[in-house]
C-alpha cells in the first residue's frame, strides 16, 4: 500500500467555469513524518493504458499552471492542501490541455543507509605467514524504505466546440475476464466507468475511471468477473456527470 493518499484523483478546469483555482489534498498514510515534493510531469499513454514519461507533449498544460506549496512535511495522518491555479489561455487553440501533477516522497534522514564501527567486535585472521591477528570489523545497518510517488492529471478546457464519445469496438469473454477494446471519438479525451452485468441483472464486474487521452484512438481493457458468471450486458457512464452514456448487450 502506498504511503501517499491523494484526493481528488483528477483536477479539471471546465471551459464554462469561472473558477481559476482548485485544491488537491495530500495525506501521509505512513507511520513516520515524511517530506513531499510537488512537480509537473508529462506522460503519453499507450493503447494498454500504460503511462510513458515524455519530455514534451503537444497539448501540455504546464505553462498555464501555478501550484503551491512545492515541498512540505507531514506528520502521520495529517493532510496538506495543494492549491492548483490556471492562467489565462490567451490565443491558445481550442481543445484540452493536460499535464500531470506528481507528488513524490523525499528521502528523509531516518531512511538513509548508516555505517558504524563495532570496536568490540573482532575476528581472527590468519596471515600468509601463518600468524594469527585480530581484525576489526564494521557492521552495516541498512533501513529499507520504498519511496512512493503518485500523480493526477490536470486538464484545462478551451472552446465551445468540444466533444467526446466512447464506443465499444470489440468484446470477448476470456475465462473469468472480459476483454474490451474501446474507441475514443471527438476532439478531447474520454473518461468512463464501466459496469458488467449477468442475465439476472447482477453486477459481476466493473472498471474505472478509464481514460483515453488524445491523440490515442483506442484502449485495450481486461475486466475481472465474478468466478463462473457469464456477462450479458455492459453499461458505460461518463465520469464527470455520472450519466449513463451507453448500454450494450453482449
Amino acid at each position: 500500500m502506498a504511503d501517499i493518499g491523494i484526493f481528488p484523483q483528477a483536477v479539471d478546469f471546465p471551459e464554462d467555469s469561472r473558477k481559476r483555482s482548485q485544491t488537491l489534498n495530500i495525506i501521509n498514510q505512513g507511520k513516520q513524518a515524511q517530506t513531499y515534493r510537488v512537480s509537473i510531469i508529462e506522460y503519453t499513454q499507450d493503447e494498454n493504458g500504460k503511462y510513458v514519461k515524455a519530455e514534451t507533449v503537444p497539448n501540455s498544460a504546464q505553462k498555464y499552471l501555478i501550484y503551491s506549496p512545492k515541498q512540505f512535511t507531514l506528520a502521520p495522518g495529517k493532510v496538506q492542501a495543494i492549491r492548483v491555479a490556471r492562467k489565462g489561455l490567451g490565443d491558445a487553440k481550442d481543445g484540452e490541455y493536460v499535464s500531470h501533477l506528481l507528488v513524490s516522497e523525499v528521502e528523509m534522514p531516518h531512511m538513509k543507509k548508516t555505517e558504524k564501527n563495532k570496536a568490540d567486535s573482532t575476528k581472527e585472521k590468519t596471515t600468509a605467514e601463518g600468524e594469527n591477528v585480530e581484525e576489526e570489523t564494521k557492521e552495516i545497518s541498512i533501513s529499507i524504505h520504498t519511496l512512493f510517488a503518485t500523480s493526477v492529471p490536470v486538464t484545462i478546457y478551451k472552446g465551445k466546440q468540444l466533444s467526446q464519445a466512447t464506443d465499444i469496438l470489440s468484446h470477448k469473454v476470456n475465462g473469468d475476464k472480459l476483454d474490451l477494446v474501446l474507441q475514443r471519438k471527438g476532439n478531447i479525451s474520454t473518461r468512463v466507468n464501466i459496469k458488467v452485468f449477468d442475465a439476472e441483472g447482477k453486477q459481476i464486474g466493473k472498471m474505472g475511471p478509464v481514460r483515453i487521452y488524445t491523440p490515442n484512438g483506442k484502449r485495450n481493457l481486461s475486466i475481472a468477473l465474478e468466478k463462473g458468471k457469464k456477462p450479458t450486458k455492459l453499461e458505460l457512464y461518463d465520469v464527470l456527470s455520472n450519466k449513463k452514456i451507453m448500454e450494450k448487450n453482449i
